[in-house]
């Protein structure tokens, strides 16, 4: 499913326009191929970088490289280890994401780690950088020290080894889009010392009939001065200019708006964004007297030079509706932070200990807010109706601060043939000051305890049950596009989760089946369009993976959620709101099979079906989307150019062309994305 929408009214932060330039992706399907550049779309001056490209790729392709598979042999159903989430070279696959986990936000919540070690994620990571990323609940969180709440969105560096390899893409979609990568890992000296790096170039042309063109840059080296030590610095950069805001459509009473013809552009040319990706740290590891010491510094920023969200009112076709643009100046979120641990493991007969201490650092800076709306001249619905750009007048913005520490006591032990138990302590200090243009607040404290408690019992040598319980501090959701406090950040909230499950291994399959409850504080509109707290939100559900190979060349990962979203407090027992969230949707079944053809293994084939369960779309709980089943179909075929492997990939995504809304806010839309097809090659020199 897309990504969680935990607002009862008004539009989700990141819609488009201003809200996108704030640094949340718009809304996304799984199991579709989407590189993390194109999640924020752009227009980039690209020409002189893609000559670049071509003349590298031509210049490394000729060196005498030994070939060693690296690009080629990527996909996302044959890697995944269960059918909850993972990132596979730009696919995605499973049930949930880096923004939904349980119907919340790994990524919102500051749940995402680098290599493990915690990093405050403020822009999106290229995928020139990361190799992908995996979801952890459940089993796969329970030897993971310090689990929270909302899952934990965990990225993966691509690193150099023994060999150098070039790995060149080029792609190109029936919409009139492509795109040209180049990644090379080269040793420098052996596994001791080598470089990675990346670039790509990107022209997306999008359903809403905006396109982009997008330049992502990133380098990073590794050094392995023994075989217990390796430091790894990298540096990344996504350069997004000038790309249209598609607009988003709003409903009046019960009713969803008119289907309209996708692929037609309905925004203004100059209500476009301008912003700036950036990441760069280090993580590091070695061993110091017993202690396995890992360690990682991070900084990552999203500077936005300006952005724009357009509203468009829904009416019946040829009749006039009202329009609004709604510009915001330039805005930055940027944050310092990192992890240090240092681990002890030992035994006790049959029983393996670890013991870890750990230090989590956050410096957060924001800065937003001083967006101006106008209404434009309306104008018949589902029509292109340009006119000149308003002259919009910024006010003083708000800068927002803050500052955490966190330490603590992780214990893990594991017994062959027994199970094994995960139980951390932490004690976190955040202070948050905010300064708007009319004054400071009071400054916002809390140094709470902090626990988990996580174990699995190892029934039978196939058969083993889980459960834990779990306390967080977590960021909340950010103020939506038509709130009186646009952007405005709450303080952290305390979260409190309980699962539990069984896992069984059925001959080559694994089969996963749980259940669980997500409390936390629930942020959204009250009737005056403040964005304040309203209540407690609970989410309660039950979820299933099974993954393996029944069949000699054939992968299976299919899964699914059922999920019952509850809020309670003042404005739902006053009736002002209802009690379920917006664009939570009651159920999302995946399933995704590759077939490597026996008597062709060169061949295979990948089907990936998502199913997603009606969605509310009104604070009311009155306006309803249907339930709606997407199909893509794809084919690999694996050849030889050269000497070097190769790869062409065919893909039909939204086989059928199913048509259906995607809830954005109280009564906002856009529409789903229509069939697309798609072909990539990829060489590895």
């Amino acid at each position: 499913m897309r990504r969680f929408l935990d607002t009862q009214s008004g539009l989700r932060p990141g819609s488009g326009g201003a809200g996108a330039a704030t640094g949340s992706p718009p809304l996304r399907r799984h199991s579709r191929e989407a590189s993390p550049e194109q999640e924020k779309r752009s227009n980039a001056p690209a020409s002189a970088a893609r000559r670049l490209l071509l003349a590298g790729a031509a210049l490394v392709g000729a060196l005498p490289f030994p070939v060693a598979a690296q690009r080629v042999d990527e996909n996302v159903v044959a890697e995944a280890q269960d059918a909850f989430g993972s990132n596979v070279g730009g696919e995605d696959l499973g049930v949930y994401g880096p923004f939904d986990v349980r119907g919340f936000s790994p990524t919102d919540a500051g749940n995402v780690r680098i290599e493990g070690l915690y990093i405050d994620r403020q822009a999106e990571l290229t995928s020139r950088l990361v190799a992908g990323n995996r979801i952890r609940i459940g089993p796969s969180a329970l030897g993971y020290a310090f689990p929270a709440p909302s899952g934990i969105a965990d990225y993966r560096l691509r690193a150099p080894q023994e060999a150098a390899v070039l790995s060149v893409t080029a792609k190109a979609d029936h919409f009139g889009g492509g795109l040209a990568e180049a990644d090379a890992l080269l040793p420098i000296d052996g596994a001791r010392l080598g470089l990675a790096g990346g670039i790509g170039v990107y022209r997306n042309v999008y359903a809403y009939g905006n396109d982009a063109e997008v330049l992502s840059l990133a380098l990073s080296g590794v050094w392995r001065p023994n075989a217990a030590t390796q430091v790894q610095p990298y540096w990344s950069r996504i350069r997004i200019r000038d790309e249209e805001a598609h607009p988003i459509i709003q409903s009046e009473g019960n009713a969803l708006p008119p289907r309209m013809k996708r692929r037609r552009f309905l925004g203004q040319e100059w209500a476009d964004f301008e912003v700036e990706r950036l990441n760069y740290g280090a993580v590091a590891r070695t061993a110091l007297a017993g202690f396995t010491l890992r360690a990682g510094l991070f900084r990552s920023a999203n500077i936005t030079a300006e952005g724009h969200t357009l509203l468009i009112e829904a009416a019946p076709p040829g009749v006039a509706g009202a329009r609004t643009a709604i510009a915001a100046p330039p805005s930055s979120n940027a944050s310092t932070s990192g992890e240090i641990n240092a681990a002890r493991a030992f035994a006790t007969g049959p029983v393996r200990h670890e013991l870890m201490l750990a230090l989590r650092g956050r410096a957060q800076d924001r800065l937003y807010g001083g967006s101006d709306r106008r209404a434009l001249t309306p104008a018949p619905f589902d029509e292109a109706a340009p006119v000149p750009r308003p002259d919009f007048a910024f006010s003083e913005r708000t800068d927002d601060r803050v500052r955490q520490w966190t330490g603590g006591i992780a214990w893990r032990a594991r017994g062959a043939g027994l199970g094994e138990i995960n139980a951390g302590l932490q004690r976190s200090d955040y202070r948050k000051r905010v300064v708007r243009p009319d004054g400071a607040l009071p400054d916002s404290r809390a140094t709470p305890w902090l626990f988990n408690l996580a174990a699995m019992v190892e029934a039978t040598a196939r058969l083993a049950f889980y459960g834990g319980y779990t306390k967080g501090l977590e960021e909340s959701d950010v103020a939506p596009e038509i709130a009186v406090n646009r952007d405005e950040a709450p303080p952290a909230i305390r979260t409190r989760q309980i699962d539990g499950g069984v896992q069984w291994r059925l001959g080559p399959m694994l089969l996963i089946a749980g259940a669980f409850e997500i409390e936390k504080p629930y942020y959204g509109l009250d009737t005056s369009n403040l964005f304040r707290r309203l209540g407690t939100v609970r989410h309660r559900g039950i979820e299933g993976s099974i993954s393996g190979s029944p069949a000699p060349g054939l992968t299976l990962v299919a899964g699914g959620v059922l999920l019952d979203a509850r809020i309670s407090g003042e404005e739902v027992s006053a009736g002002s709101i209802g009690r379920r969230p917006i664009g939570t949707p009651s159920r999302t079944l995946i399933a995704n099979l590759d077939w490597r053809v026996p008597a062709h293994d060169a061949l295979s084939f990948d089907l990936a079906v998502e199913h997603r369960g009606r969605v509310l779309a009104d604070a009311a709980n009155m306006l309803r989307v249907p339930a709606r089943t997407i199909v893509d179909l794809g084919a690999r075929y694996r050849f030889r150019l050269g000497d070097a492997p190769a790869v062409l990939r065919l893909q039909a995504t939204n086989l059928f062309d199913a048509y259906g809304w995607e809830v954005e806010g109280n009564k906002a839309f856009s529409y789903v994305e229509g069939r697309q097809l798609t072909a990539r090659v990829t060489v590895d020199f």
